[in-house]
């Protein structure tokens, strides 16, 4: 290839900012070509309007004609480790943002055909069925800014199943079908180096409220702090507190009755969130779970049909802190919207493992990069707009 002779050129886009970002995120990739691709590439999703094709990006920065194959095999084709760079991003996270959460989310990316990594047919938020892959992203958030740090697919039994299409879109022996909270939780455990922030909570969506009980039990979790979304019948057993008894008999109840009955009990309302020490109900018949959680309650006075509730294990914690720890993850829908439709999230051409870890690790460095202060970062405001 003459990727080489190439990356040493300086594309006409001049913002030489965007080489030291480059060199902290990429700096440890051990050839000077791949460095320098990998600076382009950034570039290229910063700046070039429309579809972030190679080809579109390498005709943006004014490269030579033949730019555009060494773009594609660095991405596609090149042996780079790109969790180390998802380490880097998660180091630059945790120094600019102020008391961060693990959030994660998903996005769907359209696909043609059926030889892309991990495409199958999926339901969109509509309900529509779409050819498309299923990506879980993993942020650090605050009350301003939601940073991508690190990517995985969705991968069902029909990929993980079939030597043939893990031969061929070089899916490592590794991976294995996997809901999307045990996958956010893998990435933590791959990414959560020495910089990460040690005692930051992780803060799960509706999307995991399907497994609360067995997402709750799980050692990491535990150990870390969480708050998980659930819905308005989501079993709960109320209870006094930690090691007290029970209220009275113990009875399963749903999360908005558990609410309102706590309402009724402590006098509670107007504006304030609502705020319940409760257990998980039993499944099938077995005893309740051990673990004393507290059930957060947006105000009764919350939008019909919007009012939302958490359970969490940040007993000493305030209610109010706990909801707003918890609404980092609309932070979390406003980066994934900005980065389908101005970083190319959609784009990547490729169709193996590595090369859209590969492009999804851009990605996420273009978003770091697009901030318009380390501190600030983009508000959900202007990412939205």
């Amino acid at each position: 290839m003459g990727d080489r002779s190439l990356a040493h050129e300086r594309p006409a886009f001049g913002v030489h900012s965007v080489s030291g970002f480059c060199d902290d995120v990429f700096g440890y990739l051990p050839r000077v070509d791949q460095r320098r691709w990998a600076d382009i590439y950034v570039r290229g999703l910063l700046s070039t309007p429309g579809r972030k094709t190679v080809r579109h990006m390498a005709r943006t920065l004014a490269l030579p004609a033949s730019a555009s194959q060494a773009l594609q095999h660095f991405v596609t084709a090149s042996p780079w480790n790109w969790e180390a760079a998802q380490r880097e991003l998660v180091r630059l996270a945790a120094s600019s943002l102020s008391d961060p959460v693990w959030t994660s989310g998903t996005v769907l990316l359209e696909k043609r055909g059926s030889d892309s990594v991990g495409v199958g047919r999926h339901k969109d938020p509509s309900g529509r069925l779409v050819n498309c892959q299923v990506a879980i992203g993993l942020f650090l958030a605050d009350d301003r800014a939601s940073l991508p740090v690190s990517w995985r697919l969705l991968m069902d039994d029909a990929w993980c199943g079939d030597p043939e299409r893990r031969r061929r879109a070089r899916v490592p022996d590794s991976v294995t079908p996997l809901p999307a909270w045990a996958l956010a939780l893998d990435m933590v455990g791959q990414v959560a180096g020495p910089h990460a922030p040690g005692s930051a909570p992780m803060v799960f969506g509706l999307t995991a409220a399907r497994d609360t009980a067995r997402l709750a039990r799980q050692p990491a979790l535990r150990r870390r702090g969480f708050i998980i979304e659930v819905s308005s019948d989501q079993p709960l057993v109320a209870v006094s507190g930690p090691g007290g008894p029970p209220p009275g008999p113990e009875v399963t109840v749903t999360a908005s009755e558990a609410a309102r009955r706590a309402g009724l009990q402590h006098r509670m309302g107007g504006n304030r969130p609502l705020s319940v020490f409760v257990r998980l109900a039993p499944e099938s018949g077995g005893s309740a779970g051990r673990q004393v959680l507290r059930l957060i309650a947006e105000p009764s006075v919350a939008e019909a049909g919007h009012r939302r509730f958490w359970i969490t294990s940040l007993r000493d914690a305030g209610a109010e802190t706990v909801r707003r720890l918890a609404r980092r993850s609309v932070s979390t829908d406003a980066t994934l919207r900005y980065m389908k439709s101005d970083l190319g999230l959609l784009d990547f051409e490729g169709r193996s493992f590595p090369g859209w870890h590969h492009h999804m690790t851009l990605a996420s460095a273009a978003f770091h990069r697009r901030r318009p202060s380390r501190r600030s970062g983009p508000c959900v405001e202007a990412l939205s707009a």
